[in-house]
């Protein structure tokens, strides 16, 4: 007698047995999972072109494996730390292939795109950070490896992975970086952003632009796109550079009264409490308090 699986259980149960027994054949798998060869091949090729398994054909025969980083874990687990420790030592290993499959298994486990990013990326992130920041790695190791990690989270792009609002949105967020550091939130921001219908880009980091003419130009070109643009517009400063905070949030004050555009900045807690009570619009300095008000707020 045959048992009755869903995709989810039969996930499971196919990365457990390739876990131990790497690689096997349809026939083998279906043995041990106790369901026929016909329904289990169906399975098996739906987790392929998912990218959970992989496969290779002797013969007439296919055998299944899993690359490396592809894992089992319970998405109950709030704290995901397994997982942050495991993208960490995969990303300073230099192992490229596997960081970007255990984002796969993140994803296939169709976890909520909010966790995804509170609760792992960030906290892998501010990781790196405070690596650099002890002297365990360099500058440019810590550069690489924040490249690595931003290509991986690239990943969510394309992705279905689970979010809690789905309405359609009219204003249009703009994210800006002031310096190379930020860029990765950017990047977050920007994915969260379009996940939930809402119209959003990233112009890059402007820090090494920054001269006493540059505050026209970029507020030439906000105006330009704030002409293009119907609704309001949300200036999402991201930065963890105190000069290119205050910069930029001086050249969008002047522009605000439009009542058009409205800022909002998100640094550190140290940078943050230099300047807010001077600063008219939202200062942010958690990812969760950001991502609430571009859910509440950006409508």
């Amino acid at each position: 007698m045959y048992k009755r699986y869903n995709l989810s259980d039969i996930q499971k149960e196919v990365i457990e047995l390739l876990w131990n027994n790497n690689p096997m054949s349809s026939t083998e798998i279906s043995k041990k999972v106790g369901t026929n060869r016909i329904t289990i091949s169906k399975y098996l090729d739906i987790l392929y072109f998912q990218k959970i398994i992989n496969r290779k054909k002797i013969g007439s025969v296919n055998f299944w494996f899993l690359d490396p980083g592809i894992t089992n874990f319970d998405a109950k687990d709030e704290n995901y730390i397994e997982l942050q420790q495991k993208l960490i030592i995969s990303l300073i290993n230099g192992e490229k292939e596997v960081s970007q499959n255990i984002i796969l298994s993140i994803i296939n486990k169709q976890i909520n795109l909010k966790k995804i990013i509170i609760d792992i990326f960030l906290p892998v992130l501010n990781t790196l950070f405070e690596l650099h920041s002890r002297g365990k790695i360099g500058k440019t190791e810590k550069i690489h490896l924040i490249t690595n990690l931003t290509e991986s989270l690239s990943l969510l792009r394309n992705s279905n992975v689970n979010y809690d609002n789905s309405a359609h949105k009219n204003m249009l967020l703009v994210i800006v970086s002031g310096d190379d550091d930020s860029l990765p939130i950017c990047n977050m921001i920007d994915i969260y952003a379009k996940k939930i219908k809402i119209n959003s880009t990233v112009i890059g980091n402007v820090e090494k632009y920054i001269d006493p003419f540059f505050d026209i130009d970029f507020q030439r070109y906000i105006n330009k796109i704030s002409n293009r643009n119907k609704e309001k517009i949300y200036i999402c400063i991201v930065s963890y550079n105190e000069t290119s905070i205050k910069f930029l949030s001086a050249a969008l004050s002047e522009i605000e009264q439009t009542n058009k555009i409205k800022t909002i900045v998100f640094s550190t807690k140290k940078i943050i409490e230099k300047f807010e009570k001077s600063f008219k619009g939202n200062v942010i300095t958690d990812m969760a308090t950001l991502i609430d008000i571009i859910e509440i707020e950006i409508k």
